[in-house]
């Protein structure tokens, strides 16, 4: 959208006022307002108003009220992040909070996803999330069996990005420590480090031919096929949340009902692997990371969902500042933040590539 100059100054002061006060700006206070001044000069409150009215016109602005001032549309908002937003460089005691937070070598994935998210949250002030990877491209680090008398087994399969998984199953007879401990290791010197789509497709025999003794074999086939069981019941749609109460600071979020709202989009899991979609279905998100890599801007109602429901009106209320986030050559979901669309942008998109860079040099080493 083509604006001019003097309308790109009034609409750039009108979100950034709002984004500090959350109240609806009107023209006498922008045309006083010190940003706006230092971007055109002085300009009479009658001049300010018609081009309100004309960016109204435009779609940008709204009224919330007849007598109130303009607020924001999301088509506003987007105007000003692609084409009037000034980016800010990471400060130096971010960077510094990042690196002591989101340590290297990572201990398990989702321990260090839950670090990027917090320290993220703390420094944005808004709720940070993050996907874990699909379990199907997610590997088995380790799987234990123990035994459970009198005659069951506990089996506990352990993955890289710490998911765990526990199965309890019924024998027919005792299990000698000795014969069981063979038979763990057997399985783990044979699957540890497989991806768990590889070892769901995988037969036994593919894997049998070094164990000896038929009871062995015999135990390790059903060890087997109960790891293949534990591998296909873990799901596919798991989100880190942190900082979910920084909302409450939000006066979006002052109305019960819509906090209520907010809480219950969080807590859908299938609903928020599909917002944090975004920064993955570019292929260029997947080619270029690192801190300039690119992110992902998800204002309000782009989220696409059907907002006559109940997690489609709550996000509509919500804008997303993410990025892909992954090791070596593998992308493993999306990192990033999510505020009301009245969110201070310049912040986001300062520490989200960062944090996604650190995550990425935590899980390679």
């Amino acid at each position: 959208m083509q604006l001019q100059p003097r309308q790109q100054a009034i609409l750039a002061a009108a979100i950034e006022r709002y984004v500090e006060t959350a109240e609806p700006v009107g023209s006498a206070a922008l045309a006083i307002d010190a940003r706006f001044v230092a971007r055109v000069g002085v300009v009479s409150s009658a001049t300010v108003r018609n081009e309100l009215a004309e960016l109204e016109a435009l779609g940008l602005l709204a009224h919330p009220h007849t007598s109130a001032g303009r607020v924001p549309t999301d088509a506003g908002y987007r105007v000003y992040v692609n084409e009037m937003l000034r980016p800010r460089p990471i400060k130096a005691t971010e960077r510094r909070q990042i690196e002591a937070q989101v340590p290297a070598p990572a201990s398990s994935m989702e321990d260090a996803l839950r670090d990027a998210c917090a320290i993220l949250a703390r420094l944005t002030g808004y709720p940070a999330v993050a996907t874990l990877p699909r379990a199907g491209r997610d590997t088995l680090r380790h799987l234990q069996i123990n035994a459970l008398p009198p005659r069951r087994l506990i089996l506990v399969l352990v993955t890289a990005s710490g998911r765990v998984e526990n199965r309890i199953f019924e024998v027919e007879d005792n299990v000698a420590a000795d014969r069981l401990a063979t038979v763990v290791n057997f399985l783990n010197a044979e699957l540890s480090g497989r991806s768990l789509s590889t070892l769901r497709g995988l037969k036994f025999e593919e894997i049998s031919a070094g164990l000896h003794g038929e009871d062995a074999i015999a135990l390790a086939r059903r060890a087997f096929e109960w790891a293949q069981q534990s591998a296909s019941d873990l799901g596919d749609e798991r989100i880190i949340v942190q900082g979910l109460v920084t909302l409450l600071d939000e006066p979006e979020f002052s109305d019960i009902a819509q906090a209520r709202a907010a809480m219950r989009l969080f807590e859908d899991d299938a609903a928020m692997n599909d917002l944090l979609r975004a920064p993955l279905e570019n292929e260029k998100y997947a080619q270029i990371r690192g801190e300039n890599a690119p992110y992902a801007i998800v204002i309000g109602h782009e989220h696409g969902f059907d907002h006559a429901s109940a997690s489609g009106a709550a996000a509509a209320r919500f804008s997303l500042v993410g990025i892909a986030y992954g090791a070596g050559d593998e992308i493993y979901g999306t990192v990033g933040v999510m505020g009301p669309t009245r969110m201070k942008y310049a912040d986001a998109i300062a520490l989200v590539p960062v944090l996604a860079a650190r995550l990425g040099a935590s899980l390679e080493i």
